[in-house]
């Protein structure tokens, strides 16, 4: 398969990935348009994302389960489908409460179990073992610089489309939908699967059996691994507070802590992640984590040694993006490291549900509820330095994880060998 054929695959994965969550997240970047726009009060426009996360949480072991059992791909397209329906409909029905609802939690169930799982075993397809460090990262920094355009394309249509807030964020919603529905073909005409390393290509179909796959929840290594995630995604979760920080104590415009999370967010995830993808296969995807986990850990003690005044905030500032950018260098292929733990690819699906699960959705729906209290019952420089004391501790979960998984990896090596 030619080189240009995995990097159009690539491109369809992103574009789809890059337009999927506009909407449910939409509040975050026009909360004031949202409830004029719908009439709906602050509960009930925050009960309407609690909807879509408790879906996407209840059906991700299906989605998991779907990816080892039917072909990715087929997958994504049903679920594109019906996630362009839902899209619409929020849109027609903005002003109903109760389809809304129901629209969410039909917008979380096909994102959960037609497409989370399988986008990332789709990626796993698209090349050789010794190539999945590459492709994970060439996938998130092309996702960053898709997911900047689609966000600016989003600001700029409301800006233009109409003076009145409310029909300008309907057109946002329409460039949503549209975006959904353009996705599909694209996916459709341009993802094309290559068989895994040298194995015939009717050996990839082979689906896995349900006790192959259930069979993954006994494997320690999948759970385990699934702290590394932790390790890796939660600092990336937390480090959020990082940039408050700058406004709070340092004393920051609020604009320019914005400029400074926009970079956080979107530029940097490109730098890290393409640099992710052409030096993790050759250091080792293990051993390139265990090295980030610990530059990280040095500089957050760093950053945490360091005082809070405002006349060293050039050096801060810079700590905290060299921190940012090793840290989504991890971000970007911390998935691809499934293979070195010889986790079979037929079921990674499920495994990838599990470490979502432990990895990603904990301290997502955990940690701003532990940071949040914190900053509530302490003065700001004294929650700041519990805060960064909970992100190294994390870090070090990681590193613990990481130098396991590694000793995991050795001992296979060795009875490969015998």
């Amino acid at each position: 398969m030619k080189k240009s054929t995995t990097y159009y695959g690539l491109f369809a994965l992103c574009f789809m990935y890059s337009g999927r969550y506009l909407l449910p997240y939409i509040k975050n970047i026009f909360y004031d348009a949202v409830v004029a726009a719908t009439g709906f009060t602050h509960t009930q426009i925050g009960l309407c994302l609690s909807v879509y996360i408790i879906a996407s949480n209840l059906f991700l072991i299906v989605g998991g389960w779907l990816a080892d059992r039917y072909e990715p791909k087929k997958i994504m397209l049903i679920s594109c489908v019906f996630n362009a329906l839902f899209s619409f409909g929020v849109l027609i029905f903005i002003r109903n409460f109760y389809l809304t609802i129901a629209l969410y939690f039909g917008l979380g169930v096909t994102n959960a179990c037609g497409f989370w799982s399988p986008v990332f075993k789709a990626i796993s397809l698209l090349g050789k073992r010794d190539e999945q460090g590459k492709l994970y990262g060439l996938f998130d920094s092309l996702y960053g610089l898709l997911a900047m355009l689609i966000s600016f394309a989003g600001l700029y249509i409301y800006s233009h489309v109409s003076t009145d807030p409310v029909t300008a964020l309907k057109g946002v919603y329409l460039f949503n939908s549209c975006l959904v529905t353009v996705s599909i073909l694209v996916l459709a005409l341009m993802y094309k699967p290559l068989p895994a390393d040298a194995v015939k290509e009717e050996e990839l179909k082979r689906k896995a059996t349900n006790r192959e796959i259930f069979s993954v929840l006994k494997m320690p290594r999948v759970w385990i691994f699934s702290l590394l995630v932790l390790g890796v995604y939660g600092f990336y979760s937390g480090s959020g507070y990082l940039t408050p920080y700058f406004s709070t104590v340092l004393g920051v415009s609020i604009a320019f802590t914005g400029v400074l999370a926009t970079i956080k967010t979107y530029g940097l995830r490109i730098v890290g992640s393409s640099f992710a993808a052409f030096a993790c296969d050759k250091v080792g995807r293990l051993k390139f984590m265990l090295i980030g986990l610990c530059v990280c850990v040095a500089f957050m003690v760093t950053f945490m040694m360091l005082p809070a005044k405002s006349s060293i905030l050039v050096p801060i500032i810079a700590l905290m993006l060299v921190m940012s950018t090793v840290n989504l260098s991890m971000k970007g292929i911390e998935l691809a490291a499934l293979d070195d733990i010889n986790v079979n690819r037929n079921v990674n699906g499920i495994a990838i549900a599990i470490a979502t699960l432990i990895g990603m959705n904990g301290p997502d729906i955990l940690l701003p509820i532990i940071f949040g209290n914190i900053l509530d019952h302490n003065e700001a420089v004294t929650a700041y330095k519990m805060i960064f004391m909970i992100l190294v501790g994390i870090l070090v979960v990681g590193i613990i994880s990481c130098a396991v998984l590694m000793r995991i990896k050795k001992t296979d090596a060795q009875k490969t060998t015998i």
